[in-house]
């Protein structure tokens, strides 16, 4: 028979109890490991088994393979690391995740080859993923950055401008923050050839500024958007003009159009550049704050001036103003013509074919508005003064060779009058 070679043995609690002599062996039969003694320490030292569970404390593995996870003795039992040993890089493998709370609500995941996906994975309502940035600044004052996303290509092989930081958000303190004021403006910030700088701001006020000296607001025409003949349909440039434009590749009756659905407002005043539309049929253009005098389009026909008002003595009147400071002699202060612009033999014919103009009789003054109203009409050419009457003394004057004609109520002629004789 073999010799065989048995150390002293008990349960886990009797190896607890029992101190050995240094160098001695016990085995412990609940555990099945075996325990080293150093003559003072009572149940001496355990070792670790393959077959058994056990604690290790105080040691150091280099690269273990971990084949299936590492779990904490308890919920919010452990952590990674410390304030004082942190570890270094941390490997995640493609679709990895890192999964934030109890239930795992908030996680993080891994999408290959592109970046990064932060979800909430509850599913009931006002469920919102939220990511905020936080400093620990205590004394925040103007201009001090609370956080900010900057956008960058440091591996951009031409170096200089190129590896610089190439855009970029951020809240900006606008002043001392107190127990009234928060007051934070967002700044966007775009390059050139330059580390990003401010091009555009949002106040805490909620105005919104562009800060270039070529800034300028552009909503594009979205049929030709990337395409050679990409055209701005809506353009503000930095100077506050607005432009309208149409395009030449999509064309229809209502391009450089500005609609408004709702009715637009305007506070103050409206400059408009170019032309002013109004394409319904009975379109109605209204003044005064109780829109009391109106301007209808009669369709196809022209347009209508009234006075809304239906009290007594509400005529409508249509006042013609000349902006001269200095009125002399012959000067024409204001004028109605009547012309075919568009007749297509040309020539005479698209010239002025009538007129009522009012004209000065001579300087104006403090003690003097002379005026004339002047009939023009043409014949085989502008239309010239025909006839006219004069303010100074009231009279109507016919233009040599003209011919006046008296006529009664039923258009027989009662009187010839030739030449420029007076009536």
């Amino acid at each position: 028979m073999p010799t065989v070679l048995q150390f002293r043995r008990g349960t886990t609690s009797q190896n607890n109890a029992f101190t050995g002599a240094i160098g001695e062996i016990t085995y412990d039969t609940t555990t099945d490991v075996l325990r080293i003694h150093d003559g003072s320490t009572a149940g001496g030292f355990a070792m670790v088994s393959a077959s058994s569970t056990a604690t290790l404390t105080n040691k150091t593995l280099t690269s273990p393979q971990i084949t299936t996870s590492i779990i904490p003795s308890s919920a919010d039992g452990a952590t990674i690391g410390s304030a004082s040993a942190e570890f270094s890089d941390l490997f995640l493998a493609d679709g990895g995740t890192i999964q934030f709370g109890n239930d795992q609500e908030v996680k993080l995941t891994h999408v290959a080859d592109t970046g990064l996906t932060l979800k909430h994975t509850a599913t009931a309502d006002d469920k919102p993923i939220s990511l905020t940035f936080q400093t620990g600044e205590t004394d925040i004052a103007v201009d001090d950055v609370l956080g900010k996303i900057d956008f960058q290509a440091p591996d951009e092989g031409t170096g200089t401008d190129a590896i610089l930081v190439a855009a970029g958000i951020e809240a900006v303190s606008e002043g001392d923050f107190s127990g009234s004021n928060n007051a934070t403006k967002l700044s966007f910030k775009t390059a050139a050839s330059e580390a990003a700088a401010e091009k555009m701001k949002l106040s805490s006020t909620g105005v919104l500024t562009l800060n270039g000296g070529s800034g300028a607001i552009v909503i594009p025409d979205a049929g030709t958007i990337g395409s050679a003949s990409d055209t701005n349909a809506i353009g503000i440039s930095s100077g506050g003009v607005v432009s309208i434009t149409a395009t030449t590749a999509n064309t229809s009756a209502t391009d450089g159009a500005l609609t408004v659905g709702g009715g637009l407002g305007v506070a103050a005043d409206a400059s408009i550049g170019d032309d002013l539309r109004l394409i319904s049929d009975a379109a109605v253009l209204s003044f005064g704050a109780d829109s009391e005098i109106t301007m209808t389009h009669e369709a196809d026909v022209g347009l209508k001036f009234k006075h809304s008002a239906t009290g007594d003595d509400k005529p409508i009147v249509l006042t013609l103003q000349t902006g001269e400071t200095d009125m002399a002699a012959n000067d024409i202060i204001g004028a109605i013509r009547f012309q075919a612009p568009d007749e297509g033999t040309g020539t005479d014919a698209i010239t002025v074919a009538a007129a009522i103009e009012a004209v000065a009789e001579g300087d104006f003054s403090a003690s003097s508005n002379a005026t004339k109203i002047s009939f023009k009409c043409g014949n085989s050419e502008a239309a010239t003064e025909k006839a006219k009457i004069v303010g100074s003394t009231g009279k109507f004057h016919a233009t040599p060779d003209s011919i006046l004609l008296i006529k009664n109520s039923s258009g027989s002629t009662l009187k010839t009058v030739n030449g420029h004789a007076a009536i």
